[in-house]
């Protein structure tokens, strides 16, 4: 049987890493989707041939455990685009096995945020509660390695 200390460690592994910052507990599902174009055919007036056309990419929401440096990280980037600068930067999600293994990477190019929530967790102020941050970004495009 497997020693208790062990699986506990391995129950709350998250099979990912990021390089946002470093307490990302969650990241929603990254999202493409390709909107059909009419192609030009010139056999005949009626009849119409579609292809696909440029990627759209949905937002991307991440879920950071409320920590002091996860949160001034956050909120200087935020500022920085509140203020006009241009801080678009380049986010890697790693998808993981359960060796710790980078099984999939997504590079999301040219991230700028558009929404920032406080979440709470414990509406009862216990000492268990854990504040949680929402940043949702906008992503101009994705690779894939």
């Amino acid at each position: 049987m497997a020693d208790p200390k062990s699986m506990r460690s391995k129950i709350y592994t998250s099979y990912f890493k990021t390089d946002l910052c470093d307490h990302v507990s969650s990241v929603s599902p990254i999202t493409a989707r390709f909107p059909k174009v009419p192609a030009s055919d010139s056999r005949h007036h009626d009849y119409r041939r579609f292809q696909p056309g440029q990627p759209v990419y949905g937002n991307i929401v991440f879920t950071i455990i409320d920590h002091d440096d996860s949160r001034s990280k956050i909120k200087g980037w935020v500022k920085d685009c509140y203020d006009g600068k241009d801080s678009r930067r380049d986010v890697t999600v790693e998808v993981l096995n359960q060796a710790g293994d980078a099984v999939r990477t997504f590079n999301l190019i040219d991230c700028f945020p558009t929404s920032l929530d406080y979440l709470d967790v414990g509406a009862g102020g216990t000492a268990g509660t854990v504040g949680k941050i929402r940043l949702e970004v906008r992503v101009n495009r994705i690779t894939m390695a």
